[in-house]
């Protein structure tokens, strides 16, 4: 995963854990201006903290990998750390400010109990947190609530767009057939029992077909595949030859009989899921990771019936078996899918055509002054135990004392059941959302098999968020590294 998108997504939480720094504070001018939109002026205080913030956030969940370097080092996509966050941060003030501009022609404001709870959350943010770190963050409450209000007026923009989406789903639309499978690798080394060389997401039950992948357009293998050496068979001088797989899968397929399940546990495989539907048979039109001769074996297949032959694909062998020809919990979830892609795909259109009609400046002689040369850190928070006693222990939680003081709804980074009114914000995945480049961070709608690596996900496409609660969910007490 990019780090822009591992960006994105704590971004998207909209969560304030306290922070702390060492340091002297911020020496922005926080009254200049970050950028304009259609003249308006964006103010470099509010701009400041969103990017402050998120860098807390990146070095809470970063630094011990990356080092004191990190943001200096590379985001995967040729940019520092630094200018990956501050593009990050500006993409998502353009949005969220483009939102607030037309939030009127949606007849969308917040009600007096939601501007309370911004209040009240934003004031317990400020007493969580050490001076040092507020001065660095530039944070106010008058900022703070600004963030707030903005994360709170996209969540419900974004839902009364995605609420003109049309949700008439046809039968023959999300119709679906199930099959399972257990999967070989084409070559292995030749001093290697054929038994071990099954892919590598059977030893970790990853899923490489699920409807999740779908609608968000997945890759067509997925990386354990790829560790695990498909179709590779160059080695260096001096390295053990690579043999056909097959006989290996022939000889698993001969153990079958009417149980593949038991075949697979005496034999050390993983049996996975993967659900498809007509338009999957076509190249071009596949919208599962699965091989498309797989697919086309499985189809000829009746429910309960196994293949009689291993199936050959680019990147593997296959043993399959068809488990419904009409699988309607796939079918459910297939339908969620789509809908969920037609309401990313309606707020995309939307955010762009607001963007075409629009000026957005970015004043970089200031946005430049912006740096996280000073690293944020949490502070140990004390809990009382049942005998009145304290304890330290790390904040790392988005939940807290301001939760409850801004009567919000748990965890910011929730989505609503029906893959509506989830908030998103920048940093990859389409304009704004879904695909793979501002927003989002994955909606699945329901009925993962998780235990058995089925493919039949609900949704794919990024439908997610930050803000569905009153205040955004800031909270949680965390401390402080003052020097």
């Amino acid at each position: 995963m990019k780090m822009k998108k591992c960006i994105a997504v704590l971004a998207a939480a909209a969560v304030l854990s306290a922070v702390s720094v060492a340091g002297c504070g911020s020496k922005i001018d926080l009254s200049k201006s970050a950028a304009t939109l259609d003249g308006k002026e964006i103010s470099m205080g509010v701009a400041n903290f969103m990017a402050q913030y998120q860098a807390a956030q990146t070095d809470f969940y970063f630094l011990s990998y990356y080092g004191e370097d990190m943001w200096n080092s590379d985001s995967g996509d040729g940019a520092t750390m630094t200018d990956s966050v501050k593009e990050s941060v500006m993409e998502t003030l353009e949005e969220y400010y483009l939102m607030d501009a037309h939030a009127a022609d949606y007849g969308v404001e917040l009600t007096e109990e939601e501007k309370t709870a911004i209040t009240q959350a934003a004031s317990q943010f400020l007493s969580d947190n050490s001076t040092q770190a507020l001065e660095k963050m530039g944070a106010t409450q008058e900022t703070v609530e600004e963030m707030l209000r903005l994360y709170k007026i996209q969540s419900k923009m974004r839902e009364a767009i995605q609420a003109e989406i049309d949700t008439n789903v046809t039968e023959e639309e999300c119709a679906q057939k199930t099959f399972s499978y257990v999967r070989f690798d084409k070559t292995v080394k030749e001093e290697d029992d054929a038994q071990d060389s099954t892919q590598a997401d059977s030893d970790t039950g990853a899923d490489d077909t699920t409807q999740a992948d779908d609608a968000a357009g997945a890759d067509d293998t997925t990386q354990a595949d790829d560790a695990a050496g498909t179709d590779d068979t160059t080695q260096a001088d001096g390295e053990d030859a690579e043999i056909d797989n097959k006989p290996a899968a022939e000889a698993f397929l001969q153990s079958v009989g009417d149980d593949l399940e038991a075949a697979a546990e005496k034999g050390e495989y993983t049996v996975q899921k993967c659900s498809y539907g007509s338009g999957d048979l076509k190249e071009d039109d596949n919208t599962t990771s699965m091989d498309v001769e797989v697919l086309k074996a499985a189809d000829k297949l009746k429910d309960g019936e196994t293949a009689k032959s291993v199936i050959e694909a680019e990147n593997g062998y296959y043993v399959i078996r068809m488990d419904s020809t009409d699988d309607k919990d796939a079918a459910k979830n297939k339908k969620e899918s789509i809908l969920t892609e037609r309401r990313n795909e309606k707020y995309d259109e939307t955010l762009e055509a607001y963007q075409e009609d629009s000026e957005w400046k970015i004043n970089e002689s200031e946005w430049k002054k912006v740096n996280f040369d000073e690293l944020y850190t949490q502070k140990a928070e004390e809990t009382a135990t049942d005998d009145g006693t304290g304890t330290d222990g790390t904040e790392g939680s988005t939940d807290g004392a301001a939760d409850s003081a801004a009567g919000t709804d748990g965890a910011a980074s929730s989505t609503n059941a029906d893959g509506t009114g989830a908030d998103d914000t920048t940093g990859t995945d389409g304009a704004a959302s879904g695909a793979d480049d501002t927003t989002g961070t994955g909606d699945t709608a329901s009925g993962a098999d998780d235990t058995t690596g089925t493919d039949d996900t609900a949704s794919g496409a990024d439908d997610t968020t930050g803000t569905d609660d009153a205040a955004g969910n800031p909270g949680g007490e965390t401390g402080t590294d003052n020097n």
